[in-house]
């Protein structure tokens, strides 16, 4: 009858290296991922008060008005 060999395997490093590189994975997805979302919050709300910043201030009017008709002349239209 052959004789069995028990080999040990340390299945406590293998665990380690995955968790540590799976963190490592999640932290910077996480590091990247957080601006990315803050910025495109910040565009949705100034997206959303452009219309009111247009209507009750002359000054940003007559700005967007000027770039307005800078685009146009520009286009040839």
């Amino acid at each position: 009858m052959p004789q069995r060999i028990f080999k040990m395997h340390n299945d406590g490093m293998h665990a380690a290296i995955s968790t540590g590189g799976g963190l490592a994975a999640y932290l910077a997805t996480f590091s990247v991922l957080v601006p990315i979302l803050w910025a495109v919050y910040v565009l949705i709300l100034i997206a959303i008060k452009l219309p009111e910043l247009y209507d009750k201030n002359p000054l940003f009017r007559r700005v967007v008005d000027r770039v307005a008709s800078i685009v146009r002349w520009r286009r040839g239209a």
